[in-house]
This record gives structure tokens, sequence and C-alpha cells, in this order.
């Protein structure tokens, strides 16, 4: 299969009516626009840092965060120390995914909002289970006592909260609710970021936690000489923002030996989503001119002398980053996924499957709408049979009779076949899904379905990426074009 047909199976995008790919580009350098991207009015650029700037080497980043807060559930909640033995699963979650603290439950929910996939701490839930605890109701996950797994920062989240919700059950976690569960290891997450311990073991091991792209001071030199203001806006505090960032730029280019040299403006403790939402006040970080604390979106608009969608934000957080710039202060948004090169990969490797799924699906809904028909008029042929049997000949009985036989075998043979393409389709999506995560699939679809993830990139991202130096390839003064948006009945024409 050719690579380009993959990407509308990534997202539900129709492609672009005689669009052409950029020759000798692979997918996983590309931006992929959902809204028409006029970049020469984009006055300036933005950047989150954390897994948007500087990516970071997992499961051993993963496994700081998950280690560094099981030990303070033991030593400062008085948890059972054999928390401490057992180790991180850097399979268990992917991002996208819903903290149930209510039930102990982990959900995938669908565009919908419907749950399609559940575990009960780490044991996968039966669609029985599932309906029976969320029925066919759309699920609002938004209200206290659920968490979203928006990045990839959180994934060790959802492992903790299923160890200790898989220990509730086994008895060696008393006295403990679902929920003080949840709050728990809220807290045990928050406290190991924000104590400083986790920020000071990856700073003193650099190279073994950050991981660094060759590309990344071309990509920001291109768009900073094409006359766009460059400014990161950043949770992180100056300490560990000015580590992470002169380890990753520092001496990457002769015209710009620092990091700063990049970047207008620097916003480090900046409480996002509040940043987007409150105004706080802005503070100058002492001996950086350009660099502040706090601050808010209104404020730096002012001193980027650039408004609304003059301004291109680029994050990885969903909310945080992608949803509230769009629609607070209406930013133009570039949502990172790091996970989609991996996940362009799979879908090349899966294209023999891919290619036989859709062929088998095809065959399987005509073979459903040949079944319908038949099953039709054999009731019909009954129907005649049993309401005109006083007005027919015995011929004309007959002729029904023999035609009822034959439209019996024929159903009998049709069923027998459409059961076998059923059964077809459910082993290659299973093969598919697997191919992703086992207990999850992909981030972006379950079967046909999208996900809730997927759903709110195309609502509030305008493009999406998987790493910053693919915006290197996309000229800063001309524009990227969306699919032209199609109705089912304009397709294939």
């Amino acid at each position: 299969m050719p690579t380009k047909t993959l990407v509308p199976s990534l997202l539900a995008v129709p492609r672009v009516w005689g669009a052409e790919p950029v020759h000798g580009l692979p997918h996983a350098r590309k931006v992929f626009a959902l809204r028409n991207l006029h970049l020469q009015n984009v006055k300036a650029v933005g950047f989150d840092m954390d897994y948007t700037l500087s990516h970071y080497r997992s499961p051993e980043i993963d496994d700081l965060a998950y280690r560094k807060s099981s030990q303070l559930l033991v030593t400062e909640r008085g948890f059972d120390a054999r928390l401490l033995d057992i180790p991180y699963d850097p399979t268990f979650a992917i991002r996208g995914l819903i903290l149930d603290g209510h039930r102990g439950n982990l959900l995938k929910l669908n565009s919908d909002r419907m749950v399609v996939r559940a575990c009960h701490g780490r044991e996968a839930m039966g669609q029985t289970d599932i309906e029976a605890a969320y029925g066919h109701r759309r699920l609002s996950a938004s209200g206290e006592g659920f968490r979203s797994i928006d990045t990839l920062f959180e994934i060790p989240e959802s492992f903790l909260f299923a160890v200790l919700v898989e220990g509730r059950e086994q008895g060696w976690i008393e006295g403990k609710e679902f929920l003080d569960l949840f709050k728990d290891v809220r807290w045990a997450i928050d406290t190991a970021h924000r104590n400083g311990e986790m920020k000071a073991e990856i700073l003193s091991n650099r190279e073994f936690y950050i991981l660094r792209d060759p590309e990344l001071s071309a990509a920001l030199d291109r768009w900073k000489r094409a006359g766009k203001k460059l400014f990161v806006v950043s949770n992180s505090d100056w300490n560990f923002t000015n580590g992470v960032l002169s380890f990753l730029l520092d001496g990457q280019d002769p015209a710009r030996p620092t990091w700063e040299d990049y970047f207008d403006f620097v916003v480090t403790s900046s409480r996002k989503p509040v940043f987007f939402q409150e105004p706080q006040p802005a503070e100058v970080n002492e001996g950086h001119p350009k660099a502040f604390h706090g601050g808010n979106a209104g404020w730096l608009e002012n001193q980027l002398q650039a408004f609304g969608e003059e301004v291109l934000y680029v994050g990885d957080h969903i909310y945080g980053d992608i949803l509230r710039s769009k629609k607070s202060v209406s930013w133009q948004t570039l949502l990172l996924i790091p996970e989609l090169g991996t996940t362009l990969q799979r879908l090349e490797d899966l294209a023999e499957d891919l290619q036989l799924f859709l062929r088998t699906e095809t065959m399987r809904r005509q073979d459903e709408t040949q079944v319908s028909l038949l099953e039709d008029k054999h009731t019909r042929n009954r129907q005649h049979r049993r309401l005109l049997a006083a007005r027919l000949s015995p011929d004309a009985l007959q002729a029904l009779d023999q035609e009822a036989n034959h439209l019996h075998t024929e159903l009998a043979s049709s069923q027998q076949h459409l059961m076998d393409q059923e059964s077809a389709v459910a082993k290659l999506a299973s093969q598919v899904e697997s191919a992703f995560n086992l207990r999850w699939g992909s981030i972006f679809r379950d079967g046909y379905q999208q996900t809730r993830f997927a759903d709110q990139i195309q609502q509030y991202a305008s493009a999406y990426t998987g790493r910053i130096s693919n915006l290197y390839f996309v000229d800063p003064t001309l524009a990227i074009y969306a699919p032209v948006p199609t109705l089912p009945h304009e397709r294939n024409l």
C-alpha cells in the first residue's frame, strides 16, 4: 500500500483533490494541516518546552516518575512497602485515556465519549462489565474524580493508579476507597514533579534522560530568519528550562551560540492553562531581560505586538496548550504528537494487513446487504404463501415453495459466508490493533471509530506533527492547506 493512502486512516480527514506529496519527504517529517494556516500572517511562534522543544528517553523518564511517586506514597502516606517491589510497566497505558477515580478504572473513549475499552486495576474488563458500569451513555469525564491522560508525563500516573487499585482488591491496601487512591496518586505525581528531586536527577544526567534532535536548531533558525518572533511558554521553572534548553541548543549554530539567542521572549512558571485564562503578574528574571516568570497571554501579546491568529503556539498538551490557547485567546495551534512517527511506521509495516482488512471488510458489508435482501425475499415469499394460498392454483403454490427452497439454500450459504467474513475481519482487526498496544490499540482509533483524543485534535488543533524539527520543511512565508472538506456524497466522484 502506498504510504500516502495511510494518512486518512490515521485521522479521518478527507484527502485533498489533486494534492501532490512533497517529493522525497517521509510522512513522519510532515506537518499535517487540519485548517488552512496562512503562515505569512503569523508574526510570532511560541513553544512549550517539555515534550515539545525537549523530548525525554522513555521508559527511563517514566520509570523515574513512577519510582519517585511510589517512594512518596510509602514514606509520607504510609502505603505498604511492597509497592516499591512492583516494577514499572511501560506497555501498560497510552495517551488519551481517562482515569475514573470513582470506580478504579482506566478507560478508552471513542469520539462520542462512549467507553470502548477499560481496565480495572491492571485487569482488562470485558464488554459485559463495561456496559454494566457505564451503560450506553456518553461519559462526562470533566468532573471531579476523572483525569485525562493528555501528556506523556502522565502515563506513569495511569500505571501507579492501576497498581494501587489492584493492591486494594488483593487486600494489601486497606481502608482506602478508589477515590482516595486517585487523590493519593495525584498528590504523589504532583509532588514528585514539584519538589525538585526529579528535575535535579534529570539535569544531573542529561545525556541519559534527554534526547537531542540535531535538526532542532536549524528549524528554529529558519523561522527566526523569516522574521517571526519566537518565544517559549513553559510551566517548568527557570533553572530546569535553562538546563534543558542549554543542553539541546547551546553551541549548535555559531551564529546563535546560546539557546536564548533563538527566542525573543521566555516565560517560565507560566501555570498553563491559567496563563490563557486569568491575569497574573509577570516578573523579570534577573540577569535575563527577555525572560519572565508568570504573566498571561494578553500581556505576552502586547510584548510581541502579535494578537489572536497572528500567534501560532506549539505544544503537546491537548488541553493546557491547544484547547485553552485556541478557545481563550484564538491563537493558531500546532499539536506535537511524539508518538506520530512510530504510528506512521507501524501503519507502513502493516500495509498488506490493512489492505487485506479493507478488502475483507468491504466483502463483509456486501454479504451483510445480500443476507438482508435474501431474508426479506424469503419472508415475503412465506407471507404470500400464507395470505394467498386460497386464491392460487396448485402450480402457483408449488412455484412459491420452490422459490422458498431456493431462497432458503441461498440464504444459508450467504449467512455462513457472512459469518466467515466477520470472523476474518475480527481477527485482522485484532492483529492491526495489537501492533500498536496489546491492551489499548492505537491512540487515534478503536476499530473504525476515532478516539476522544483524535476528535479533540480535529476540534482544536490547526495542525499537528511529530517533531519541532519538521518545521524546517515548511516555508514560514507561505501557507499549509488542510484537505478540502467533503460530504460523503461528494467523495469518489
